[in-house]
């Protein structure tokens, strides 16, 4: 081979080099500029988790703001409250209140019970998890609503006990007539009066409430000012839930506008609303979803209770 020959291909080599160069150096810009966007997210989540979470051992407290959760770009919540363990005082307020056409709870033995029975058999549930997974360490207090106003019947204490016989106490409220509308600001009025309140900084226990509503003929409104419950939500480490107990939905009665208007009680996108008509195994299901700690709980559009991807369970597999 000539030195000419040579050249030429030595020449050719090098530009074959040179473009492969160049592709590669372009798909990696290109791989860099679609990853960015993810990692400035994975990045943001990353530094505010890095910021916000801080160990529990009594010598070091935590610095929380006032702001409850950021919106990303992508549609998703980031709570601004670090996922502490912190003792609950928890409020569970009960409605009492039997309506004149009322369907009872059918099990299948037959057994049938009125509404506030099982009620207070998934409230008393509740608290027995509850204390048992972390014992001594959560507060409960009661109140219960009547067809007129909302009462304070139990104070906050651990002794699961004291809770207990004081739920064993209530008993029905049945009213001659049906109201169209109950008034949601007189409740929060009643529960601001007597709630505690956590600290907004350094807090030392989360605050919430568990109203347990069971009317399908009484839509819930605000008649009076809703300035009880938006500086009751102001604060960080206040959480309402709210578990709505209702007859088997029908024309001659309401359950859709009461429900509608219980989702408008979640102002903070941290709430856990649930619906149940007459299935004992449901109430109970639901009640139970209750238990998680509402600072290490997903938003409830988020949560997934089944075991099982639901793509796997939809293959059919065939025996050849």
């Amino acid at each position: 081979m000539s030195d000419k020959e040579s050249s030429d291909e030595l020449q050719v080599i090098n530009e074959r080099l040179q473009a492969i160069t160049t592709a590669e150096s372009a798909y990696n810009n290109a791989q860099q500029q679609q990853q960015q966007p993810q990692q400035q997210v994975k990045s943001l989540r990353k530094n505010t988790n890095d910021a916000l979470r801080h160990p529990v051992d009594g010598k070091k407290t935590c610095t929380a703001t006032s702001t409850i959760a950021t919106n990303t770009d992508d549609g998703a919540f980031i709570r601004s409250t670090p996922e502490l363990n912190l003792p609950e005082k928890i409020l569970l307020v009960v409605d009492t209140v039997r309506e004149q056409q009322c369907t009872p709870f059918k099990l299948g033995t037959g057994a049938m019970y009125p509404p506030l029975f099982m009620i207070k058999r998934v409230v008393e549930n509740f608290v027995g998890a509850k204390s048992t997974i972390q014992p001594g360490m959560h507060e409960y207090a009661l109140m219960t609503l009547d067809s007129q106003d909302a009462f304070w019947l139990c104070d906050y204490t651990s002794n699961t006990k004291t809770v207990l016989n004081h739920l064993e106490g209530i008993t029905e409220n049945v009213s001659d007539e049906e109201q169209q509308t109950y008034d949601l600001g007189q409740l929060f009025e009643a529960i601001h009066a007597r709630i505690a309140m956590p600290a907004r900084h350094q807090p030392s226990f989360v605050s919430r409430v568990i109203l347990i509503y069971a009317r399908s003929n009484t839509i819930p409104k605000f008649h009076t000012s809703r300035k009880y419950l938006e500086n009751l939500t102001e604060n960080p480490y206040f959480f309402l839930d709210v578990l709505f107990v209702h007859e088997p939905p029908e024309d001659d009665n309401m359950c859709e506008a009461v429900y509608a208007e219980i989702a408008t009680l979640d102002t903070t996108s941290f709430s856990y609303i649930f619906e149940v008509g007459r299935n004992a195994a449901k109430i109970h299901d639901n009640m139970a979803k209750l238990l998680a700690h509402p600072l290490q709980r997903p938003p409830q559009r988020d949560t997934s209770y089944t075991l099982y991807s639901t793509t796997a369970a939809r293959e059919v597999h065939t025996n050849v």
